[in-house]
């Protein structure tokens, strides 16, 4: 197949390119998030994103990258404290993204409506996000207040806010041949 003169589409051999360019926007959108929101970057956003539209290893690069660009910015533009209590809360955060890719996996393949499977995994990924979380703090020093409804209330529209951008950036990349068209394209093809 030719290459589309106004698309990024072409032959198989350009894939690796299209998802590292797809890789840097998010991760690239990610860090404008990181910057206004510090701790409450919408990384279960990203992460329903990576487990609903992406091969299962490219979707873990993806977080994996978006939580790298988040700690750098927070280490060295946000200061944030350089104690271990912070460094195992970056860690859990990344532990909590991964998996909260893994269950928008799962929970976007219950459905073949592209709406309602972007939404299942975002929901899903938001709970095991939070909940990932919650769990850390059984071994980790926080407070009461972290996990509040206020709190928690706050994170969600920001994550939802980001799903809703992160879905429209999805949907040009889509359009111009950035990312493949279909979920259930890779899904079938993505054994790691």
């Amino acid at each position: 197949m030719k290459a589309d003169v106004l698309s990024f589409r072409s032959n198989d051999e350009s894939q690796p390119i299209r998802t590292a360019a797809w890789i840097v926007i998010v991760t690239t959108a990610t860090i404008a998030l990181s910057v206004n929101f510090a701790c409450a970057t919408p990384l279960a956003a990203v992460a329903a994103l990576a487990g609903s539209h992406m091969k299962r290893h490219e979707g873990a690069w993806l977080v994996l990258t978006a939580w790298l660009a988040n700690q750098l910015v927070g280490y060295y533009l946000l200061h944030y404290p350089r104690t271990w209590d912070s460094f195992a809360w970056g860690a859990a955060i990344g532990i909590a993204s991964l998996l909260a890719a893994l269950g928008a996996r799962g929970a976007a393949q219950t459905t073949r409506s592209p709406v309602l499977s972007s939404l299942t995994a975002f929901l899903v990924a938001f709970l095991i996000y939070e909940g990932a979380l919650f769990a850390a703090t059984a071994v980790l020093p926080s407070s009461a207040a972290a996990f509040s409804l206020p709190v928690i209330a706050r994170i969600l529209g920001i994550n939802a806010c980001a799903a809703v951008g992160l879905a429209a950036i999805h949907w040009l990349a889509v359009r111009i041949g950035l990312q493949p068209r279909r979920f259930a394209e890779h899904v079938a093809l993505s054994h790691g």
